[in-house]
């Protein structure tokens, strides 16, 4: 005889819907703000100038710019030094020593404020030109702890029988990698680059002191116009950015149901 079906309960499902409200509901404003002709006044109408004005707005465009470049190389060397770092224990290794875990989760723990004014110190202490270059190596020496654990668990997915059937077959360690490791952690891959320039795309403390007077990023532009006064572009800034944020989320989403569905169907 089946089982009765259990009430729901209200007490879960109302903190469900409030996290989901706290977490969502000011996104949902700015987003109508974005369309506000005057956004203090919400019955002040809707318009598209100021999706428009963004388009015109050099003073804008030029500092997403330079956070798209950042994040991109920033991404890709965090991402390839990470990755590196993680097969490094070994094709398939799964034991790693307590005290360098502990050494490579430090980055994550230590306060920002803290890693961005060591980074400072360091470039000037070996008179780096502080600039894009500057804030790139240090997205990417923040950013690489994130990817090693990422990779980590991704290489304990992998069967161990796999590199060593590779090897009895007579493959070198450098084919194991690209022909046996490299293609099983490509989800892995995709997950730490995606997490990495989000990292950095975001990041103003560590930009902060490692970007110099020559070079602005988008969120110390944005704290730069906020201290001036509001700027209604920046909501059509919000906007464009949570659309592109929610369609790759959407891409990467249909992705995975893809292959869902190709692997039952097989």
């Amino acid at each position: 005889m089946p089982s009765a079906k259990r009430p729901p309960n209200l007490f879960i499902s109302f903190m469900f819907w409030a996290t989901i409200g706290f977490l969502y509901l000011p996104l949902a404003y700015l987003v109508v703000q974005a369309f506000l002709t005057d956004p203090s006044n919400v019955a002040s109408g809707f318009t598209t100038k100021w999706l428009a004005a963004l388009l015109e707005s050099d003073a804008l465009w030029e500092p997403l710019m330079n956070s798209l470049l950042i994040g991109v190389a920033s991404a890709s060397i965090a991402t390839l030094i990470g990755t590196l770092g993680a097969v490094g224990f070994g094709p398939f290794s799964t034991v790693l020593p307590p005290s360098l875990t502990a050494l490579i989760m430090l980055p994550i723990l230590i306060p920002e404020v803290i890693t961005g004014l060591s980074l400072l110190i360091f470039f000037l202490l070996f008179r780096f030109e502080l600039g894009a270059t500057t804030v790139v190596l240090a997205h990417a020496s923040f950013s690489a702890s994130f990817v090693y654990f990422i990779m980590i668990e991704q290489l304990r997915k992998l069967d161990p029988n796999l590199g060593e059937a590779a090897y009895d077959l007579g493959a070198k360690p450098a084919q194991i990698f690209w022909k046996v490791i490299l293609p099983n952690i490509v989800p892995g891959l995709s997950a730490a680059w995606l997490l990495s320039f989000t990292i950095s795309f975001d990041d103003f403390l560590i930009s902060f002191f490692t970007s110099g007077a020559g070079l602005t990023t988008l969120p110390l532009k944005i704290y730069s116009l906020m201290r001036i006064g509001f700027s209604p572009e920046l909501n059509a800034l919000s906007l464009v950015m949570i659309c592109l944020s929610t369609g790759l989320v959407l891409i990467l989403w249909s992705k995975e149901q893809s292959r869902k569905w190709v692997i039952s169907g097989s």
